[in-house]
């Protein structure tokens, strides 16, 4: 009897969960591990032009990831703002501040993907001024 009940309030949770995780972008993707500058230093020519191709390719391939996430919290945002904007501000405050505090989350949410993409973008470049710094390789994809 107590199995059926506890998966009769399963059911229930998950029925009533269903509109938020309609709304859930999940987590953002995580960034890519990369070499670092004194690792590219460090390696032979081809395993450090490897190293920083490799780097691009991650990078990209997550950027990809990333604005299929921001777009996802974007719109989350825009429809708490939306729906909040078409409530009752004396009948529905809590529902409104509800609402907005989901959209705040949201935008909180890229905001934090912009900064982490920057971060990457900047181990990136730093890699390939260690790269571009040898003599040993290949400098033609590096900036002129």
């Amino acid at each position: 009897m107590s199995v059926r009940i506890g998966m009769l309030i399963l059911a229930f949770a998950g029925v009533t969960a269903t509109p938020a995780l309609a709304q859930s972008c999940g987590s953002a993707p995580i960034a890519p591990a990369l070499a670092s500058a004194a690792d590219i230093k460090q390696k032979s020519p081809a395993d450090a032009a490897a190293a920083k191709h490799d780097a691009f390719v991650e990078i990209k391939n997550w950027q990809t990831d990333l604005k299929t996430y921001r777009e996802c919290v974007t719109n989350v945002s825009n429809e708490n703002n939306k729906q909040a904007g078409g409530l009752d501000p004396k009948k529905d405050a809590d529902k409104i501040k509800q609402l907005q505090s989901q959209a705040k989350a949201a935008t909180h949410q890229y905001d934090q993907t912009v900064d982490m993409e920057e971060r990457v973008v900047n181990e990136f470049h730093a890699i390939q001024a260690a790269f571009c710094a040898r003599s040993d390789v290949d400098r033609s994809s590096c900036p002129k």
